[in-house]
């Protein structure tokens, strides 16, 4: 699905420490990497070091841009957007999006050997407890999707396009918004 990438403007949501960012670039002539957090961004610049790779500090939920962009692009994001602002989310993209857009995300599947040993089992309440290395535990939101489901709810928004499991431990979708 990389190189079917528009030679555009790209928006990556979330774009972490740049492990997607960089396949991003290879194919893209414009990327515009949104994350809240200042430290993965430093960190993502200078994994890439591309000069046509945008970074934004921002809460995307928040961030306002009148560029509309020919692909979003999300990784392991999907399933921390809290359920109640799903749909809030989803009219978000629709609006960065370029006319003829499209959308291509990828996150977890509820696996129960994708999570370490000794964090508690997964569960489809929307939260898990994450322990750091030095023994800090938080709670996250966390919302695990059912291909078909997720599909069904986007077609509801008025999107199209394939949601599919890769494996045990992961889903991918490509969709479109049909005006």
């Amino acid at each position: 699905m990389i190189q079917q990438i528009p030679h555009k403007s790209v928006l990556e949501i979330a774009c972490g420490t740049g492990l997607w960012t960089q396949l991003l670039a290879e194919h893209a002539s414009r990327v515009v990497a949104v994350d809240t957090s200042p430290e993965v961004i430093a960190e993502n610049r200078y994994r890439l070091n591309a000069p046509h790779v945008e970074y934004v500090n921002a809460n995307i939920f928040s961030w306002i841009t009148q560029e509309r962009f020919e692909l979003i692009f999300f990784s392991f994001w999907l399933s921390h957007v809290p359920a109640e602002r799903f749909d809030e989310f989803w009219d978000s993209v629709r609006e960065r999006m370029a006319h003829g857009g499209r959308v291509f995300f990828v996150d977890s599947l509820l696996e129960q050997d994708s999570t370490a040993k000794d964090h508690a089992p997964l569960n489809d309440s929307g939260v898990v407890r994450r322990r750091l290395n030095d023994g800090r535990e938080f709670d996250i939101v966390k919302v695990f999707y059912e291909p078909a489901i997720l599909l069904n709810r986007l077609r509801a928004l008025g999107w199209q396009g394939d949601v599919r499991a890769a494996g045990r431990f992961f889903l991918f979708g490509s969709v479109v918004h049909v005006d």
